[in-house]
């Protein structure tokens, strides 16, 4: 099987020299992930054998070599995810930490005074709490007598090196902006035709948060929706996305629904929802990291989708920056990881 991407010859390195493994759910974000590269290498050296049937972008990004995997088209979810990262770390043996890197639903905290809960659309979210993996899979438990629910999915914590990062970068923007929008603006004017398809900023205008109670009237876009049901939040100082760091609920559905958001955020105490990183958490040692593109209720809609997953490539490529490459090499190779989750 040819799996090499047409136009592009062989990488100049070794599949050997990969380190940091990048997986997307969708094509928009392979493609942030493409505009972040600050080199673009080409095809693996060494094709993928037949059971790996990846197509790779790699590439270099803040001094790391970097292998890209998107899952394949309309296969969304943990266990294609999970499919995708075994086939890359088998065919890149080196590879140390993982980065899984896309869009996501907002979860506004909107009935508290934590500016840090007041998330907007295009802002970022990393899967981080204190003690656990950052990660929740919200839908898969056992309800309790007493009516309250237990989630009995256990997933690992993200690697030290990577956790060692997060706390880095946390520690920089208490004292500096973040680089989202430096980043997202250098991919624009390296690719022009990505404006086109919707990665630059859409407009705070189009960024409308509805009560839990009302739901959507008319077509795709929100203009017949009652503009009284609206919450009123304050307009921010500028557009540069803010990055939150929190618990990230994953499950086997999209949510479009406001009441069981709210739910979740309950019951977790969640800032974002997902559906792939359950596939990878346990066999794949990763970070999670989401772009805001709806707030999961029924006035959900792709006008976000582009501009959102850029901002999420742009903070990981940020969060790079902070990795240490002696402590990223003392890290163990992912796939011995996997084979021990295998093995167990």
């Amino acid at each position: 099987m040819d799996n090499s991407v047409p136009g592009i010859g062989s990488s100049p390195y070794g599949n050997e020299e990969y380190t940091i493994g990048w997986v997307s759910a969708l094509p928009i974000e392979m493609a942030a992930a493409k505009g972040m590269l600050d080199e673009e290498h080409g095809d693996p050296q060494t094709p993928p054998q037949e059971a790996d049937h990846n197509t790779y972008l790699l590439g270099a990004m803040s001094g790391f070599k970097v292998v890209i995997a998107c899952l394949p088209k309309d296969e969304l979810g943990a266990s294609s995810a999970a499919v995708v990262a075994t086939g890359m770390l088998f065919t890149f043996p080196n590879i140390r930490v993982g980065i899984m890197v896309g869009i996501g639903a907002g979860i506004p905290h909107y009935d508290d005074d934590d500016e840090t809960r007041d998330i907007r659309l295009g802002d970022v979210v990393i899967g981080s709490d204190r003690g656990s993996s950052g990660v929740i899979v919200y839908d898969f438990g056992k309800r309790l007598p007493d009516g309250s629910f237990e989630n009995i999915y256990a997933l690992d914590r993200p690697p030290r090196t990577l956790r060692t990062a997060v706390a880095k970068m946390e520690a920089e923007h208490q004292t500096r902006e973040n680089r989202i929008c430096q980043y997202i603006n250098s991919m624009l004017d390296k690719y022009p035709y990505m404006r086109k398809k919707g990665f630059a900023y859409p407009g705070s205008s189009y960024d409308q948060l509805f009560r839990e109670t009302y739901r959507h009237t008319g077509g795709r876009s929100c203009a017949a929706c009652d503009p009284t049901q609206q919450i009123h939040r304050e307009g921010r100082f500028d557009t540069s996305p803010e990055i939150h760091y929190g618990i990230v609920a994953t499950g086997s559905a999209v949510v479009k629904h406001a009441p069981t958001r709210a739910q979740i955020k309950q019951r977790h105490g969640a800032i974002c929802l997902e559906m792939e990183a359950a596939g990878l958490i346990n066999n794949f040692p990763c970070i999670v990291i989401r772009g805001i593109s709806d707030y999961a209720d029924s006035h959900k809609n792709d006008q976000w989708h582009s501009y959102a997953a850029a901002a999420a490539a742009a903070c990981a490529k940020e969060l790079l920056e902070f990795v240490q490459p002696t402590a990223l090499d003392a890290e163990r190779k992912a796939k011995d990881c996997l084979r021990k989750s295998l093995n167990s």
